[in-house]
């Protein structure tokens, strides 16, 4: 149970420090002069930068599952790990 708080923590740090990544890079472009555009990073764009092609995974699975991993890659990844982060962390709790 300690192991699966620790990653949820783990999780939700991640989700803070991507988040305050996009901060980040709204801050740099409001710099440049642009500050109407919304500066978020996609899951997609997360996991092109690993080298995994997440449009293609999407394509490649079938029905119901594409069109669920079609969203999730089109999610900002902080809100994905946030989630899932905190629903791990309310799942295995300690309980008094």
């Amino acid at each position: 149970m300690a192991a699966f708080r620790f990653i949820a923590w783990v999780l939700v740090a991640l989700a803070i420090g991507l988040l305050g990544a996009d901060a980040v890079t709204a801050l740099e472009r409001c710099h440049e002069g642009a500050c109407s555009e919304v500066a978020m990073r996609s899951t997609g764009d997360i996991l092109t930068l690993f080298g995994v092609d997440g449009a293609a995974m999407a394509e490649g699975s079938p029905g119901g599952v594409s069109q669920a991993l079609g969203t999730v890659m089109g999610l900002p990844l902080w809100g994905v790990l946030g989630i899932i982060g905190v629903v791990l962390a309310l799942i295995f709790r300690p309980i008094d």
